[in-house]
């Protein structure tokens, strides 16, 4: 029960989480940057594999069983709690929809506006991340699957799958996450909670960036969406504009 328990805890004395910028946080960085780039790159030799329902059902199902022990786990240990546990921060939005987007093929109007929420929550996340717990806890590793395999996933079904996404998807998108976020501050303010970090953003970020306090925080947050709304339209419709043509999409691929 012990190991359990310092397995899904959010904070235990012995680990001291994911420092920002330190060796770890660059090298899983790094790591997962280098993937993002080779499924963009790779995109026509990897649809020449085939197999895409059961890959696409395999994904989900990896999202699926990582939210799954990461509530579990919270509730056996006694630490679900209301002010931290609800799926409401945008990046745990997007990994719900990701999931019915891949089970079902949904592979039009759904997706193309939840591509930019793949980029909007977690890429921001991923530069600056919040997390009291390193690998030895599952919380990491839930971070890990609920942020850079989940983008990584939403990259697979843009590039490789060619989910429709749109220009005009990128301001539904940018509306209906300011419309969410206008609907969770009044949940933060009625039960005094801070999803989406609307009240204040993770300590060491102020710790790291002191001219961060002079702004609200919903100032941050804002700019840091519009400009994961910018990158997300940026690999979409600039980067395949001029790939070569090695990986121009190809007219007929195997199911």
């Amino acid at each position: 029960m012990t190991f359990l328990r310092n397995f899904f805890a959010r904070e235990v004395e012995f680990d001291g989480g994911l420092k920002l910028f330190g060796g770890l946080h660059i090298a899983i960085s790094a790591a997962f940057l280098i993937l993002y780039a080779l499924i963009i790159i790779s995109r026509a030799r990897l649809r020449l594999l085939g197999h895409f329902k059961v890959i696409r059902r395999a994904m989900a199902s990896i999202l699926f069983c990582n939210m799954l022990i990461h509530y579990t786990g919270r509730i056996l240990i006694g630490e679900w709690r209301l002010s931290e546990d609800l799926p409401l921060h945008i990046c745990f939005v997007a990994n719900f929809l990701m999931m019915y987007i891949l089970w079902t093929d949904n592979k039009h109007s759904l997706f193309s506006i939840v591509y930019y929420f793949t980029l909007i929550g977690p890429l921001p996340a991923i530069v600056f991340p919040d997390l009291s717990r390193s690998v030895s806890g599952y919380l990491f590793w839930q971070f890990l699957i609920s942020h850079h395999i989940m983008l990584m996933f939403s990259l697979y079904c843009a590039f490789v799958l060619e989910y429709k996404t749109a220009p005009k998807g990128a301001v539904k998108a940018f509306s209906y996450g300011n419309a969410y976020i206008a609907l969770i501050s009044v949940f933060n303010r009625v039960f005094h909670t801070n999803y989406i970090m609307l009240g204040r953003l993770p300590d060491q970020l102020y710790e790291v960036f002191p001219f961060l306090d002079a702004l609200p925080a919903f100032f941050w947050l804002e700019l840091a969406g519009i400009l994961a709304l910018l990158t997300a339209y940026t690999l979409k419709f600039r980067i395949e504009k001029r790939s070569p043509p090695l990986f121009k999409r190809q007219a007929h691929f195997p199911k």
